[in-house]
């Protein structure tokens, strides 16, 4: 059981570094307006009509990798056959991306394959003895 905590908390932490990661490389590439402050919740929704389809799949490929590296991760320090580690961390990024798509209004694609992608990653992720994932011998 200790394990399986411990895991659960080393994906999470893994699965928001590779998100906030994967984000900032986006917002190099694909900058916001000029004059948008990025911290003004109204700000963005008046800029997110005009952003290139490039930068909404940088956020979904944060997203994505967050939930796949940060599940599988903590699957693998959990060892395991209970899959609630992966499960927290996926709830976890779930959880946060919500918000996201709750305070800031994206388009209705986005936010359909965000969450159908990030419950798919999650259930995958998360098998017991899956890719990167061991069970005890």
């Amino acid at each position: 059981m200790g394990r399986s905590i411990f895991g659960a908390m080393v994906g999470v932490v893994i699965g928001v570094v590779i998100v906030a990661l994967v984000e900032t490389l986006g917002m190099r590439l694909f900058p916001l307006p000029v004059g948008i402050d990025p911290t003004d919740p109204d700000a963005l929704a008046a800029a997110l009509p005009t952003l290139p389809v490039g930068s909404f799949l940088f956020i979904l490929a944060a997203w994505f990798l967050g939930a796949w590296t940060g599940a599988t991760t903590a699957m693998r320090f959990s060892r395991g056959t209970a899959r609630w580690p992966g499960f927290v961390v996926g709830g976890t990024i779930l959880t946060a991306s919500l918000y996201m798509l709750w305070t800031i209004p994206h388009p209705r694609w986005f936010s359909i394959t965000a969450v159908a992608g990030l419950v798919a990653i999650t259930l995958v992720a998360s098998r017991p003895g899956g890719t990167f994932a061991r069970t005890k011998e």
